[in-house]
């Protein structure tokens, strides 16, 4: 790492010197939901590759750009209209440069457009809205996931493979999303086989959520398994198209085991699971054969006594051998196995981490992947061979992620810098070389007053770790004044809020709280992610311990700047941040003046059983840890002002978390600030989202500003 990259404080100044001619930042532009929000976020069009050959799609206001090609929504629209279809909502797949599959919520249908006969060619019906539409990757079949079932489109055929109730899903996420796992369905690379999750939920308790839009509010509950209590049970099942059996993976028990990320052989013989134990500590992968859903063998195991958390399914290469991503070594690596020899390489190495495994190009039997080997603040894409020999492909200081083309010569860069919102340039695989530039903007706040971004590192807690934050000033900051402050922080596991993304990857509201007179200061403490495992793991049993000691060691740096108002620190946080903030502030109870905690966990014993077992174990084999990071048992110390946001049918971190908080502030006489948002959930959304701002804003006013 250079010195440049390693500075203590390095400065970005991104202020015009025309800055009285500069228009100034409103909460509309800053927040997503916002009226003209997205008018500053269109450089988020996107470049999709599409078919077997690397011409690429660019979503943008005039059209759908394929290489040179511009295709207008109107020619869609036109194309369906000549066979009596309705207007489409949203594209759903390119194939080609000539087909396209689209979606009309109106005839709730998705079609397929040949572009140059002007003709619908195929159909899927029957699609609700709500409903979940994944492709074959021959584009014959669709598997439509409507809530709790699963059936199978595709030409003449539509079949339910999985009738759902009383507690039974088919094709959705399962473990709560944990694990990587986003959906259910996963099609094989013929296109001829499908396997999908069957989730029984029917062994958990109904959680209570209530719908307050009737007149009389009316219970619509939702399964939520609670931490050291029964969790669902999980099973895979693979349909197949010829002959369309079920058949189900003869799979060790689904009690207490979780079933991750699920991989096909090319040749469609059989798949890979990662299955993980109750306790989340011991892993196995195993073959599965497709046919008759029998166990071939185990390939390999790993175990770690805190955890083991495999996000990303193996990655096949060819029928016999496939990379998998691991933290045996203490950092993510990637591994080449050999099912037949069960003999496996590591094939990169460092105090660095594989953070996105992109794909093989065949060609060169390389494997691309992203990684912050340059310094933990950057990504960069690289591809290594199967010997070992590692390139790096992306230049340029900042944040470098890909999108492979399936023809395996070129891919898209998507580039991002503290000082450079968006470049996306289309390279080449062999050399990097950039071939095309794709979008461009560099400021997406051009001609706006914006403030002043500087980053700092600091030594964890501890003493073994270098600890990045963030800060950003007034455009118009003057040393010799002093200045309330804003702890704004998250600091749980999967999570990263400082890195060299454009404006160090802060989100914009912060920099229109800037404008209003705060400084802005937010730093990544041990227990995030992309560090390795001995920073990430010493959160184990004790969520919140080693945490609050880092972030501590952020509030003592700000006291040490003398422009910084000492009696005037202000902290809030979401979710985790949430924990945190309540946390910090019923802790180092004259530290902080004012604070906001939205969403926030306050009894680890009301958190779902994936992620809190994990990293705290069961209430029951560690109640000393559940006992002293309960913040809701710690109301009573609070000595500054806290708002505490909830929304009322949140089924990620329950209502009942922040409700039992507040009957604990009653009973100790203690005034603590609340406000609900009304039918929303985890986070606030949409134009609401505003709002929320400008209530936390204006707390911050009441009880920071002098």
């Amino acid at each position: 790492m250079n010195a440049r990259k390693t500075a203590i404080v390095a400065t970005i100044l991104l202020v015009a010197s025309a800055a009285m001619a500069q228009k100034q930042l409103t909460l509309e532009n800053t927040v997503p939901g916002g009226y003209d929000f997205y008018e500053h976020h269109n450089h988020r069009a996107r470049g999709l590759f599409v078919s077997n050959s690397d011409v690429f799609v660019r979503n943008e206001t005039d059209g759908y750009h394929i290489g040179n090609i511009t295709i207008t929504r109107q020619q869609i629209d036109d194309a369906l209209a000549t066979s009596q279809k309705p207007s489409m909502s949203y594209v759903e797949s390119w194939i080609d440069t000539e087909t396209v599959w689209v979606y009309s919520s109106e005839a709730e249908a998705a079609y397929c457009i040949n572009l140059k006969n002007n003709s619908v060619t195929d159909s899927i019906t029957n699609i609700p809205p709500d409903a979940t539409i994944d492709f074959a990757p021959d584009y014959h079949h669709a598997a439509v996931s409507i809530y709790p079932s699963l059936s199978v489109s595709g030409r003449s055929e539509n079949r339910t493979i999985g009738n759902g109730g009383n507690g039974v899903v088919f094709g959705q996420s399962v473990h709560r999303e944990e694990f990587g796992i986003e959906k259910g369905t996963f099609w094989s690379e013929s296109g001829r086989l499908l396997a999908f999750y069957r989730m029984d939920e029917s062994t958990v308790a109904e959680y209570p959520i209530v719908d307050i839009t009737e007149r009389e509010a009316t219970a619509k509950p939702v399964r939520y398994p609670m931490a050291g209590e029964t969790s669902h049970e999980v099973q895979i099942c693979i349909y197949n198209t010829d002959n369309q059996n079920v058949t189900y993976l003869k799979t060790a028990s689904p009690v207490n085991r979780y079933f991750t990320n699920i991989a096909w052989s090319p040749d469609d013989k059989f798949l890979l699971v990662a299955e993980i134990n109750r306790e989340q500590n011991h892993l196995w992968m195993n073959q599965y054969n497709a046919d008759d859903g029998s166990l071939i063998k185990t390939i390999f195991e790993e175990e770690n006594p805190e955890w083991v958390e495999p996000c990303t399914p193996a990655m096949f290469i060819d029928n016999s051998r496939f990379v998998w991503i691991s933290e045996r070594d203490g950092f993510k690596h990637l591994y080449l196995y050999d099912i037949n020899t069960l003999k496996a390489k590591q094939l990169t190495h460092g105090n660095w981490c594989v953070t996105e495994l992109y794909g093989f190009i065949a060609a060169t039997g390389e494997v691309l992947f992203q990684a912050n080997a340059e310094g933990y603040l950057t990504r960069d894409i690289y591809k290594v061979n199967l010997k070992g020999k590692m390139t790096r492909l992306s230049s340029g200081y900042g944040v470098h992620s890909a999108r492979l083309g399936n023809a395996g010569t070129r891919y898209i860069d998507d580039y991002s810098a503290p000082d450079y919102a968006i470049l996306s340039t289309l390279c080449n695989l062999a050399d990097g070389k950039v071939i095309d530039t794709i979008r461009n903007v560099k400021n997406t706040y051009e001609g706006y007053t914006l403030p002043i971004f500087k980053t700092v590192s600091l030594k964890s807690a501890d003493g073994r770790f270098d600890l990045c934050g963030r800060l950003i000033l007034p455009a118009d900051f003057d040393s010799t004044r002093t200045y309330p402050v804003i702890d704004y922080l998250y600091g749980g596991p999967h999570s990263q809020l400082v890195d060299a993304s454009w404006l160090y990857g802060a989100s914009t509201w912060k920099m229109y709280f800037a404008q209003q007179g705060y400084i802005i200061f937010t730093m990544d403490n041990r227990g995030t992610e992309n560090r390795g495992v001995e920073y990430e793991h010493c959160i184990h049993r004790q969520l919140g311990k080693c945490e609050m000691e880092d972030q501590m060691v952020g509030i003592n740096y700000l006291k040490s700047l003398p422009y910084v108002d000492t009696t005037r620190i202000g902290i809030h946080g979401w979710s985790f941040g949430g924990f945190m903030t309540i946390n910090l502030m019923t802790t180092h109870n004259t530290v902080f003046k004012a604070g906001v905690a939205g969403g926030p966990v306050c009894d680890w014993q009301l958190y779902e059983v994936m992620y809190g077992e994990r990293y705290m174990d069961t209430p029951q084999e560690n109640p000393d840890g559940y006992a002293q990071n309960c913040v809701a048992d710690k109301i009573g110390n609070l000595n500054g002002r806290l708002l505490v946001i909830h929304g009322d049918i949140d089924a990620t971190v329950v209502w009942q978390n922040s409700l039992r908080l507040m009957q604990n502030a009653v009973t100790s006489d203690v005034m603590v600030d609340y406000a609900v948002y009304p039918q929303h959930e985890h986070n606030v959304i949409g134009h609401d989202r505003v709002h929320l701002f400008k209530r936390i804003l204006r707390y911050f006013d009441d009880f920071l500003k002098p």
